[in-house]
């Protein structure tokens, strides 16, 4: 007699019974990866405001640390002016001498750059921006452009006041103060943050090694604005 015999496979039930499996399966991954990338964007988007800040600060305090006394070759007044934004915040600006960090980057260069920082609107996006200008080669015969560089974008306010080795002023001219810089420099920076009217603001407070060298302000007895 000949022997029937039974292929082995799947039926109807299990192929459906294993897609369902599949299907809640994959839904499951989906569901924890969308939260994982989802918490990932919300870390970065709280973080990101931080590390603008924590850069332009950086640069705030290699320019004002390098800053030279407004006396001598090549010397320039210390100016630290108050202004106010479209947005009637504060948007202070600040001009001086400094020490080249890199002279390799400009050419040719001097051993002092003037150094100018400021907020400025973006042509493109109309946000307000944290702005370097430095003029590299003060030693050409003819005047040179600055070099810009654009240090923080989505800025809402700068704010700065000035130590005099007694109490803070709110603006600095060095021409007033007998030729001295500030002891030191506090910072208020404020960047947009989307959701959040107040912003992300950060206070640094920097003092300028070459305050102590020239006798500083305190030991000029001057003052030069007004008194925070």
């Amino acid at each position: 007699m000949a022997r029937a015999t039974r292929q082995a496979g799947f039926t109807l039930l299990e192929m459906l019974v294993a897609m369902t499996l599949m299907s809640f399966l994959a839904g499951t991954l989906y569901a924890s990866l969308h939260t994982a990338f989802s918490g990932r964007r919300r870390v970065e988007a709280a973080l990101e405001p931080a590390e603008r800040a924590a850069a332009a600060m950086h640069m705030m305090q290699s320019s004002l640390e390098a800053a030279t006394a407004p006396t001598g070759i090549l010397a320039r007044e210390f100016m630290g002016q108050g202004g106010t934004g479209s947005s009637g915040r504060p948007a202070d600006a600040l001009a001086f001498h400094a020490l080249a960090q890199d002279q390799g980057r400009f050419a040719p260069a001097s051993p002092i750059h003037l150094i100018e920082i400021g907020l400025a609107s973006d042509e493109e996006t109309g946000e307000l921006v944290l702005l370097r200008r430095t003029t590299a080669n003060l030693l050409a015969p003819e005047t040179q452009d600055p070099i810009e560089e654009v240090v923080c974008r989505r800025v809402l306010s700068l704010e700065t006041t000035f130590y005099d080795g007694t109490s803070w002023q709110d603006t600095w001219d060095s021409t007033a103060m007998g030729d001295v810089l500030p002891m030191a420099v506090e910072v208020r920076l404020v960047l947009a943050v989307p959701g959040n009217e107040d912003g992300y603001a950060t206070t640094r407070i920097f003092a300028l090694p070459c305050a102590a060298l020239d006798g500083g302000a305190g030991a000029s007895g001057g003052r030069g604005g007004g008194a925070r």
